[in-house]
């Protein structure tokens, strides 16, 4: 009986001492990681450090890195003479931020920002490239304020030569919508089909919206696919009345209509839905002619609208927009 009553008084003492609290509180680690990166001007836009491409590092630049989506700063570093930086930070996905030095705002350079991961006793290289402005969708470009520049990219859709004798111009259209870059060099020999990134000032000349000084990057990719023509029929043509119209500066196409006389290179044109405008613009009216069409008959055109002083008209960019079919 002694015996039990010691070993129940053990059992006891032990269970009571398993049970006591710890008083020192738990302390979680902070879990740190590391962001590095190159900060440099990307002459030739591919994203990449290339020296031997005009590439060229930005030093003395503070790049800072913020909590995600706030301003608060978790951690900063200047970068060095060869533009490399490293900042420690803790764990998670954070913002990346380049803070505007008097070389920056003198260059007229811009960062795009970007989003890095950081993980535990980990470093992060991201390549940080400066430009001359980030992508923005056509149709976003298009409500810019006048003067403003803007970076676009998209698919060639009526190459240099097309219209204007100057052969300075194109269409360029991404899936939002099309616009005319106006002072493209012909240097650059760019074709229908050819997929580019562009940096100019926003303007309108009578009435349509254009891009003029731009600075095309060098990052050209020859023979994309140029894009379908959206179909529409000639009322739907002449509705579209506003320069912000995603029509505007788009590829389109008309089935079966009726070309009407010219005069100054404008003709109506009707499939039956309501009449709209055709235009033979520059180089077009010596590539198709307006004896090209014949009363009575019917064609499907192809071309880009255009919207001079107010009026819509579609232009055909040659002889290959223009078909001869079947009025039935």
């Amino acid at each position: 009986m002694t015996r039990m009553r010691t070993s129940l008084l053990l059992l006891g003492a032990l269970f009571s001492a398993a049970c006591v609290e710890d008083p020192a509180p738990v302390t979680a680690l902070e879990e740190t990681g590391q962001v590095s990166g190159i900060l440099f001007f990307d002459r030739d836009n591919n994203n990449v450090f290339t020296p031997t491409a005009g590439d060229s590092v930005m030093p003395g630049v503070t790049v800072r890195v913020l909590d995600r989506g706030t301003t608060r700063v978790l951690g900063q570093a200047v970068s060095g003479a060869n533009g490399r930086y490293e900042i420690a930070v803790p764990v998670g996905t954070h913002d990346l931020d380049v803070v505007r030095s008097s070389a920056i705002v003198a260059g007229n350079f811009v960062w795009c920002g970007a989003a890095p991961s950081v993980y535990r006793n980990e470093a992060t290289f991201v390549p940080t490239p400066l430009k001359f402005g980030c992508v923005i969708r056509i149709n976003v470009a298009k409500q810019a304020a006048q003067g403003a520049s803007v970076t676009i990219a998209g698919i060639v859709t009526a190459q240099p030569g097309r219209y204007r004798a100057a052969n300075d111009n194109l269409y360029l259209q991404d899936p939002t919508g099309g616009i005319q870059v106006f002072g493209v060099p012909a240097s650059l020999g760019l074709l229908e089909g050819d997929s580019i990134e562009v940096t100019g000032t926003l303007a309108t000349f009578s009435t349509q919206l254009q891009i003029t000084s731009p600075r095309i990057a060098p990052n050209i990719r020859r023979g994309a696919a140029v894009p379908d023509p959206v179909q529409l029929t000639t009322a739907q043509l002449a509705a579209t009345t506003n320069a912000l119209s995603p029509n505007v500066g788009r590829l389109v196409r008309v089935r079966r209509v009726t070309v009407g006389a010219f005069a100054s290179g404008n003709a109506p044109i009707n499939d039956g839905s309501g009449a709209a405008q055709v235009r033979l613009d520059g180089n077009a009216n010596t590539t198709i002619g307006t004896a090209r069409f014949e009363s009575g008959k019917c064609y499907d055109i192809t071309g880009i609208v255009g919207f001079f002083n107010n009026a819509t008209q579609l232009q055909p960019r040659g002889a290959f927009d223009v078909t001869e079919v079947s009025c039935q």
